[in-house]
């Protein structure tokens, strides 16, 4: 059995991105890399293929795997560190009020009023872009294990190491030519219309009204809006600048306006 393990910084597109890989190759998303908690990206059980794809945001020296391995394929989605602050602030939950919280989830259905009804009002965005901005740009553990490293540390190992790194941007982009790129990696091949068919399938349009349609809502929140250059509307001055201060060599290395 091959390995295709599809890594990248958490909320950078993973979870989609490893879907249309999974359906490119014909084969499942078994689940997280080297973990048993259930996935949200797990689908196609009933492809029949000698690949397992699964979705990572490990760094490269805890995968346990080379990247020389010829077992294992490692591809690496990269996003706009700006894009990532605005998705990630959704999607974490920052303990600025930890007794209050403890207090919440101690009482029957105390856990679900607190993050969806008092949570919203007591934890304000710009506060959770700006916790979220410093931890992709310096690491934190406070805000999640897996981003106690920042953006920079993350990719640069594996850019370092040769894996192929594929722009999130341009998956969204030119969704053909990042596909075919990703499929001579894998030294596989498929014809122009399996390509397409991949990619209307793993559409965010698509994909989320096959979720809807089954009663997923949950996994089609996950999705969210699948867009780039949120940040230039999201994310206040100060912290675009702070992002251009101690980015910018990195931003004009991968295309991205500082």
């Amino acid at each position: 059995m091959k390995n295709i393990i599809v890594i990248g910084y958490p909320k950078s597109g993973c979870t989609w991105a490893t879907r249309l890989i999974a359906e490119l190759v014909g084969c499942p998303v078994a689940g997280f890399w080297r973990s048993k908690k259930k996935e949200i990206a797990v689908e196609g059980e009933e492809r029949v293929s000698a690949y397992r794809c699964y979705k990572s945001h490990h760094q490269l020296n805890e995968l346990g795997v080379s990247p020389d391995n010829p077992e294992v394929s490692l591809i690496y989605i990269l996003r706009d560190p700006r894009d990532v602050a605005i998705s990630a602030a959704n999607y974490f939950q920052f303990d600025r009020f930890p007794g209050l919280a403890a207090f919440f989830r101690a009482l029957p259905q105390g856990d679900k009023l607190f993050r969806h009804t008092l949570y919203p009002l007591l934890v304000r965005e710009n506060y959770r872009l700006e916790r979220m901005s410093e931890a992709i740009l310096h690491g934190s553990a406070a805000v999640h294990n897996t981003v106690r490293v920042s953006w920079r540390e993350h990719w640069s190992a594996y850019d370092e190491a040769s894996v192929p790194i594929i722009r999130y941007e341009d998956l969204l982009l030119a969704p053909e030519k990042e596909c075919a790129r990703i499929l001579r990696h894998l030294a596989l091949e498929r014809t122009a219309d399996e390509i397409a068919t991949a990619i209307h399938n793993q559409s965010f349009t698509r994909k989320k009204e096959t979720l809807l349609e089954k009663g997923e809502t949950g996994r089609a929140k996950f999705l969210r809006v699948g867009k780039s250059g949120q940040w230039r509307e999201k994310l206040p001055i100060y912290l675009q600048r702070r992002f251009s201060d101690a980015l910018g060599p990195e931003l004009t290395k991968w295309g991205y306006s500082p």
